[in-house]
């Protein structure tokens, strides 16, 4: 027994080739004699090769996400969320961040490190003003009144309310009843992208 227990504590390192020329020799000697030994050494090397592809495999699945995560294709995961809040499909949603790193896309927005990129969204937003804007860091979208609900869909970096002190980021959908109004100013990060669905009371 102490023996057979001797000889499987070296069969990992027969599987991996690391044993000397003597004790590979008492290995291949207890195989010969000992058929059940064959069977376990083959399990051994099966489970050691699902571990040494999967080692393989990792770098390129990180190498997958990373390229995930470059361009456009940062915007994948809202892209549905896109359409449905600008009522468009999700054919045009993509299309839209498509555009969103190409600077000629953009036309100045209402103050310092602010600009635009208008949007043609679908008839549930008749007679509201729908655009993505886009904020650098640290700027100001200045204070405004709400004719209607407004919803903003932040698309990527954060803002915060200048009046209460809430955060948004990536994801967050912040919706503000008519007659409100506020303020708010990006965060520290990559510059924040906001769709915008809004309709401006007349005295903002």
């Amino acid at each position: 027994m102490a023996e057979h227990d001797d000889i499987m504590g070296l069969l990992a390192e027969y599987a991996l080739g690391t044993l000397s020329t003597a004790e590979r020799a008492e290995v291949d000697a207890a195989l010969a004699r000992t058929p059940g030994l064959v069977a376990t050494l083959k399990e051994l090397e099966a489970s050691m090769a699902v571990v040494t592809a999967s080692q393989h495999a990792l770098p390129s699945v990180w190498t997958k996400l990373e390229a995930e995560l470059q361009g456009a294709r940062r915007f994948s995961h809202l892209v549905p969320a896109l359409a449905a809040h600008f009522d468009i499909s999700q054919t045009k949603a993509q299309a839209l961040v498509d555009c969103f790193d190409d600077a000629s896309a953009w036309g100045p927005g209402p103050g310092d490190g602010l600009q635009l990129m208008p949007v043609e969204a679908g008839a549930r937003w008749d007679g509201f003003m729908t655009v993505v804007l886009r904020l650098e860091p640290g700027a100001q979208l200045p204070m405004h009144r709400h004719a209607a609900r407004e919803q903003v869909l932040v698309l990527e970096g954060g803002y915060r309310d200048d009046q209460s002190g809430q955060e948004f980021w990536r994801g967050d959908l912040d919706v503000r009843e008519a007659g409100t109004s506020h303020s708010f100013t990006a965060v520290d990060g990559p510059a924040c992208l906001c769709a915008s669905v809004v309709q401006l009371a007349e005295d903002a």
